[in-house]
């Protein structure tokens, strides 16, 4: 039964309650996702874009179930990813799926608000995140504390979507959201709301080139934003950046 409560609008404008409507859907996200083509091919697309080594300390940020963390950890023979996310029960069906394949040692799934990340100035290799900016509360006070906890030289990336600044772009997301993503997954998962909140969410986020220069105004440099291939092309990019070096 939908809630009587929690609307799409009142997620929107206090965003303290996602992770709570995550909770609701979590035993069914996967396969809402598994049913977007390209889904988890456009995730390792932006891990890729990291360009890692193989042997960093990664956090990947409002990692769900797990299938950003993963994507991380195809890339680090011999590092270590740490998936963290505020809802519970997303957390605990991506430790059902993984916990008995990997070693703690190179996986660990930890639950945290994003917004209250309190690891040590300059001690993280790099940063994922995958369709999580958008749902912080305060985008300029989250970016300066990923500024803070990555080291000198470390890199980030964004997975996410964002829409240029003229109509088209909008009434494709629109009608994609509406017509597709909420029809589809309401009747997998049950409920809509959270479906409802991810589209205006997407609708209402900052433009490709608004969050770029938010990145640069942070302190990042090597800014830069790819888009994906595909009928996501219009809507989907990686955005990656790096913290300069101390002698920068």
């Amino acid at each position: 039964m939908e809630s009587n409560r929690v609307t799409a609008n009142s997620l929107f404008n206090n965003k303290s309650g996602v992770p709570f409507e995550f909770n609701r859907v979590a035993k069914k996200y996967d396969v809402a996702t598994f049913l977007s083509q390209g889904y988890q091919k456009d995730l390792q697309r932006s891990v890729d874009r990291l360009n890692l080594r193989g042997d960093e300390f990664v956090l990947d940020l409002c990692c769900g179930t797990g299938k950003s963390t993963i994507s991380c950890l195809n890339n680090l023979p011999d590092g270590k990813v740490i998936g963290i996310d505020n809802s519970e029960v997303m957390l605990r069906v991506a430790e059902e799926k993984y916990y008995k394949q990997y070693d703690r040692n190179k996986l660990e799934f930890v639950q945290k608000d994003v917004m209250e990340l309190d690891y040590d100035d300059n001690s993280v290799d790099a940063i994922f995140m995958a369709y999580g900016i958008r749902n912080m509360p305060d985008y300029n006070r989250a970016l300066k504390n990923l500024f803070r906890i990555l080291k000198p030289g470390g890199k980030i990336a964004f997975h996410e979507y964002s829409l240029e600044k003229n109509f088209l772009s909008h009434l494709y997301w629109k009608t994609l959201g509406y017509f597709v993503v909420i029809p589809v997954s309401t009747m997998i998962s049950g409920s809509s709301t959270i479906f409802k909140y991810l589209v205006k969410s997407v609708d209402k986020f900052l433009s490709p080139n608004d969050f770029t220069n938010l990145l640069s105004e942070t302190g990042f440099t090597n800014v830069k934003k790819h888009n994906m291939p595909t009928w996501r092309k219009p809507i989907l990019r990686t955005f990656t950046a790096s913290k300069p070096n101390e002698n920068d």
